[in-house]
């Protein structure tokens, strides 16, 4: 199974219902063709597997994965360990990387020849690609008599674990692993993981079984860089240590033989702060937030209700104070905890984060602390609840229009008001009432309906979608991005342009161009540190390409542009190729769910994003600044 089938299966196993060839082709970048035959690889590599799953065909219908139910996980489980297959040249990259820090030197292109069973040439050309990346993240790779990757300590350690964190941690297990943890002993690695659990008995809370995965790996990590003389000499508030860890310290000296720096155990008390918790409702009700975090969400509550007319729940401010308490330890540390849900808040939930967004970064005290993207994005998660629950988003009048019993009508107003908020069920009507008013002068359906919606197609001239008898779920969702296009009965033209625009190697001089560019445009009107400031917040990397919205202060109009990056120095290492930016005047707050629908259909048609991992696209976002 190779990259294109294994993002085929999983489309396939996200999809709730058929899908044509042609849809799957459009995401993955092929043509129907292709997907036909992948599907017979796929059927095949079930059968070779023993799995009674198969993707089945229906004439007029499309593709559908007839699921074994005991089977689901299982093909999950198989299809994350199955990662590093589907991308060899990845899988390559990180023995490399992980023997020229983790493994005693020299280092040649013929030694890593003879260590990946690779030719001379193909070495070369991987230093030449890693030469660009490391560049992106601080780093540099001396190629010389020998090889060698230099930079600050820290950044060096950093790099290795986001590099080993890009892929499923089943494939990393699986395929990389073995060659880092060949450097320690099992012994040595039981007496890390026995470490591990007094930490968290002497911190009083249990990490989550992949923050211990994690943490376990970078200690790993940090005994063999020491072994090879690579310490760390100094990191912030290092003299600070606390009884447990001056213990812990004395314990790896005296286990590894080695000298431990204060320094080292400064970091390891301040990754331990920023481990991801195990938190139970009990739990929770426990711990008491500090002071300032208290403040920081009486701030945003207030700022919510004068926004929204609506108190906060009282059950949501102590799980707000402890994100942003976990959020400013990990500031204060310079630690970044990626985010599994950014993409779902920030793309999936656009016009949601941008009503938040248009609040929350206005509120003082929570900018003052100037979290991480990551974690301000916990924080909006949250909080689109609340916002369901305070009717800030539109909510689209739907006319419902039946030729039917009275069973399918009251059925068809209930599933669709029970599977989304945002719909409303204002009047149900025959085909013949509508044929009528549509034929009539000044029809008033535009003033009482946002759309129509249908179990038949309906031949008039106003929004209408058609629905199953059934009303599944496929059918809201299909309701949901069809209907968001259309504005006040009319469908909405917002100005875009696709451009090129010339950038540097890093992000600042991106963001930089991007204000540049967008105030030449009459869009926005801002300093270019309040700009900046809001892209790294806001703004999420979708594959290959930058995706920032932003409705508030600062925007003169309403605009969109896709931007195609000309390719610079560093182009060949897997930056971000693309970017697109959706700036919505304060005005235009009511219509912010089809602004932000048309958008995502512009990024998708004209954007970078494509679901295939290329071979130069294991690390495209971009990381944090200092």
């Amino acid at each position: 199974m190779n990259s294109r089938q294994g993002a085929l299966l999983r489309a396939l196993l996200e999809a709730s219902d058929y899908r044509t060839s042609a849809d799957y082709a459009r995401r993955l970048g092929c043509s129907d063709r292709t997907i036909r035959t992948d599907v017979k690889a796929l059927n095949a590599f079930f059968e070779h597997e023993g799995f009674a799953t198969r993707v089945g065909r229906q004439r007029g219908a499309g593709l559908r994965l007839s699921l074994v139910p005991d089977e689901e996980n299982r093909l999950v489980r198989l299809l994350e360990e199955s990662e590093t297959e589907m991308h060899p040249r990845y899988e390559r990259l990180c023995q490399e990387m992980i023997a020229l820090t983790c493994h005693p030197g020299p280092h040649t292109a013929e030694s890593l020849a003879r260590r990946m069973f690779r030719n001379k040439q193909q070495i070369q050309s991987d230093l030449r690609w890693w030469q660009g990346m490391l560049e992106v993240s601080g780093l540099s790779l001396s190629v010389g008599r020998q090889i060698t990757v230099e930079g600050p300590e820290w950044t060096i350690r950093g790099f290795v674990m986001s590099m080993l964190f890009s892929f499923s941690t089943a494939a990393v297990r699986r395929r990389i692993l073995p060659s880092l943890f060949g450097t320690i002993d099992p012994y040595d690695r039981q007496f890390l993981e026995r470490c591990i659990a007094e930490m968290q008995r002497d911190l009083g809370f249990e990490f989550s079984s992949n923050a211990q995965w994690q943490f376990g790996v970078y200690l790993c990590i940090m005994v063999t860089r020491i072994r090879l003389g690579y310490g760390l000499t100094s990191w912030r508030g290092a003299d600070g240590a606390t009884p447990f860890f001056a213990y812990l310290k004395k314990r790896l000296e005296r286990h590894f033989s080695l000298a431990v720096s204060d320094a080292e155990m400064g970091l390891l008390r301040d990754m331990a702060h920023c481990c991801t918790w195990q938190w139970s409702l009990a739990a929770m009700e426990a711990y008491e937030p500090g002071e300032r975090a208290r403040a920081v969400t009486d701030d945003i509550a207030s700022a919510l209700e004068n926004a929204f007319g609506l108190p906060l729940p009282e059950d949501l401010r102590k799980p707000l104070a402890i994100l942003f308490e976990s959020g400013l330890a990990r500031r204060t540390c310079g630690l970044v905890a990626p985010n599994p849900n950014e993409e779902a808040v920030k793309y999936e939930t656009m016009d949601g984060a941008c009503l938040l967004a248009s609040v929350l970064c206005e509120v003082p005290s929570l900018v003052e602390a100037d979290l991480f993207s990551p974690d301000y994005a916990r924080i909006a998660l949250v909080l689109l609840d609340y916002l369901d629950q305070a009717g800030a988003l539109r909510c689209y009048r739907v006319g419902l229009v039946v030729n039917c019993g009275i069973d399918l009508a009251l059925w068809g107003a209930h599933r669709i008001e029970k599977l989304t908020s945002r719909l409303k069920v204002t009047d149900v009507l025959t085909e013949n009432e509508v044929l009528a008013a549509v034929a009539r002068p000044n029809s008033t359906l535009l003033e009482r309906f946002d759309f129509l919606v249908s179990f038949e197609p309906l031949d008039v001239d106003f929004p209408s979608v058609t629905v199953s008898p059934g009303v599944s779920r496929s059918d809201v969702d299909h309701i949901i991005a069809s209907v968001p296009l259309w504005r006040r009965g009319r469908e909405v033209h917002t100005a875009w342009e696709r451009e090129t625009l010339s950038v540097g190697s890093s992000p600042e001089s991106l963001f930089g161009s991007l204000h540049e560019r967008l105030s030449a445009d009459g869009l926005i009107d801002m300093p270019p540190a309040r700009f900046e400031r809001l892209v790294w917040t806001l703004s999420v990397v979708k594959d290959r390409t930058l995706v920032f919205a932003w409705c508030g202060l600062g925007v003169r109009r309403t605009g969109i542009r896709i931007y195609r990056l000309e390719e610079g120095e560093g182009a060949e290492c897997g930056q971000c190729t693309m970017a697109a930016v959706l700036v919505a005047a304060p005005g235009d707050r009511a219509d912010l769910t089809p602004l932000t629908q048309g958008f995502k259909r512009l990024v998708e048609d004209y954007a970078d994003t494509s679901d295939l991992v290329s071979d130069d696209g294991f690390f495209v976002c971009f990381p944090e600044p200092e």
